[in-house]
């Protein structure tokens, strides 16, 4: 019936058409009567007319000219008449037309494999799925007349289906929104809301929640009765804000400082010792011949994760790899020494990270996990700020390929725009959307936009000491100067590739483990990330056939270790405590081993199976 409907459109149209054009020629013929005698008498009268005074040749040739132009005029109007009318059923009216005036689907597979956003993807989608584009001009629509008739009218259906070429082909900037994708059975409904006005690269929340006070902490969550109030967009649906803000002062009367004015007192270490640190970094650097193809390898370490800073240069040595651009930021005496034992370059920046505490987090966001993220930003800053490009990694970490290599492959084009790419973390928070990155792998290169960004991030030093982490504000952070600077970040899709596997992988995704085991995968890593405590850390390593680093060195007190408390040679301690082979141990037969362990117990109950089946 539709189509009828349309069909019966489209010939009263043409019609309409062939009548005005009609009356239009038959308009300009009795409009040019007086042209056409006026015409003869000019041409008899003429000194230009032939001898024998036929004037057949000119006066045809005078009207046409005038009744062509009468013509293409009348047709030009009922043309765009025509062209309006066809528009009469839009899918967003006049009203919207200042920032909306059609659409278009296009697959969202095509589209994120036609740009690299940089962020990972969704697993378990509808493969099927799209995305939409909206117009906001009509010289933005595409160039394709019946396509961009179909963005402004759409379709039977709703709104039609574009290529991801065609669908963009006049679009000369392009604004790119990520939203969540609807639950199942949503806690909390949500709406979306376009609004004309000043553009703005924020997204701004509001929520039926009550009036945030120090007093109604316990009443702060989603209620259906309440108005919609503007509220953080980090505020989860049960009131837990997980971007709360820092205090001046923990308790004013006391004179108990808060993170913040304590971060402006380590802010003010840093300031005063800058320069000189920079100076020392860059005589080391110098020195000991660290930097390869202007790349530093930087880890930061304290007494209490010693033993994985061990593993991780006892197996690269086992592998042959070549640690000498490794530079280690140790926080204490004692993994200062412990990392001159092991032979790479080592500084110890004793005014702004001796006070940090020595012991062994133990679990993760735990007072001690928090103080040390101010070590992985300072480390990473100061490289970064002598111009060096950077591979931070944390210590729980052993590689299977020098994954330098991979970042400086010049023949990998698909990279080499980025400023900065890391580790995907796998974990689907509001706090590290949309780029879930694990800020314990990543590789920076040196120049103005990743500088700032880590600037940024030591200025949000409270922050980062009130969240206990440095990764959300961090991603954050990506966010903003993405969108602000154009900082191009890289997440590498835990599911789409395969080279930087973490603990994702090793507790959830058993497949990628077992092409690991097999040595079938592209692993050029496996860092033993979402793992609560180093005591499990170094079980998972050495039942992955992964450890390296001596028993007789662990059991040993690390005073002992490196004498007494004076440094051991330089790269003495890898004769001594390194292992050519893997230590193997079973422990526990819910988690990948290098070999079956059927006789181990579980430590995922919930799991109740065998990695081996």
């Amino acid at each position: 019936m539709k189509g009828f409907l349309r069909f019966f459109t489209f010939a009263t149209l043409l019609k309409i058409c062939a009548v005005s054009f009609y009356f239009g020629y038959r308009n300009a013929i009795n409009e040019n009567n007086d042209t056409y005698k006026n015409a003869i008498n000019e041409t008899n009268e003429s000194p230009a007319a032939a001898a024998d005074g036929s004037t057949a040749d000119c006066v045809p040739t005078k009207i046409s000219a005038s009744i062509r132009q009468r013509i293409d005029s009348r047709l030009k109007e009922e043309l765009t008449r025509i062209q309006k009318e066809s528009y009469t059923q839009r899918i967003f009216p006049d009203t919207t037309k200042e920032y909306a005036v059609g659409a278009l689907r296009v697959p969202r597979l095509d589209l994120l494999e036609a740009y690299d956003f940089g962020v990972p993807t969704k697993p378990n989608l509808d493969k099927d799925m799209e995305s939409i584009i909206l117009y906001n001009t009509r010289k933005s629509l595409p160039s394709d007349q019946k396509l961009q008739r179909l963005a402004v009218q759409g379709q039977n259906d709703g709104i039609a289906q574009a290529s991801v070429s065609d669908a963009m082909d006049s679009c000369d900037a392009m604004n790119v929104i990520f939203t969540k994708l609807a639950d199942k059975n949503p806690e909390q409904p949500e709406c979306q809301l376009l609004i004309g006005n000043f553009e703005s690269y924020h997204i701004n929340r509001l929520q039926r929640m009550p009036l945030f006070t120090d007093q109604n902490k316990k009443q702060r969550q989603f209620n259906h009765t309440l108005p919609l109030r503007h509220t953080g967009r980090l505020i989860l649906p049960k009131g837990l804000d997980e971007f709360d803000l820092p205090e001046f002062w923990n308790n004013y009367k006391k004179k108990h400082k808060g993170f913040l004015l304590q971060h402006f007192d380590a802010l003010q270490i840093f300031l005063d010792n800058v320069d000189s640190i920079l100076k020392d970094l860059t005589e080391l650097l110098q020195k000991r011949n660290v930097v390869r193809d202007n790349s530093v390898v930087v880890m930061t370490v304290n007494a209490g994760q010693s033993e994985l800073l061990s593993n991780f240069i006892c197996a690269a040595k086992s592998r042959g790899f070549d640690t000498s651009n490794v530079l280690v930021f140790p926080t204490d005496e004692e993994s200062y020494k412990l990392a001159q034992g092991l032979g790479v370059a080592t500084y110890f920046d004793r005014k702004n990270l001796g006070s940090l505490p020595s012991g062994e987090a133990k679990f993760y966001g735990d007072p001690i996990f928090a103080s040390m993220m101010y070590a992985k930003v300072l480390c990473v800053l100061y490289v970064s700020l002598l111009g060096h490009d950077v591979l931070f990694q944390d210590v729980d970490i052993v590689w299977f390929k020098d994954p330098l290599t991979f970042f400086h492959d010049k023949s990998n084009t698909a990279i080499q725009e980025f400023d900065i790419m890391f580790q995907h973390d796998g974990s689907a928070q509001s706090r590290y959307n949309p780029f879930s990155a694990n800020s314990g792998f990543y590789y920076v290169r040196a120049n103005k936009k990743t500088q700032y960004l880590f600037t940024s991030l030591l200025y949000h030093g409270a922050v980062v000491r009130k969240s206990k982490s440095h990764q959300q504000v961090l991603v954050q952070l990506l966010n903003e100067h993405s969108s602000m600077f154009g900082l191009k970040v890289k997440v590498f899709d835990k599911m789409q590739t395969d080279m930087f596997p973490g603990g994702f992988h090793y507790h959830q995704d058993w497949d990628t483990m077992h092409s690991i085991i097999k040595g079938e995968s592209n692993a050029y890593i496996l860092h033993m990330s979402w793992t609560e405590n180093k005591v499990n850390k170094l079980l998972f390593f050495r039942q992955m056939g992964e450890w390296y680093f001596s028993d007789k060195c662990i059991s040993n007190d690390l005073s002992n270790l490196i004498g007494g408390g004076d440094a051991v040679s330089d790269g003495g301690l890898v004769e001594k405590c390194c292992s050519q082979e893997p230590i193997f141990s079973c422990h526990f037969k819910d988690k990948p081993s290098k070999v079956p362990c059927p006789n181990s117990p579980l430590i995922d109950p919930h799991r109740a199976r065998s990695f081996w089946g």
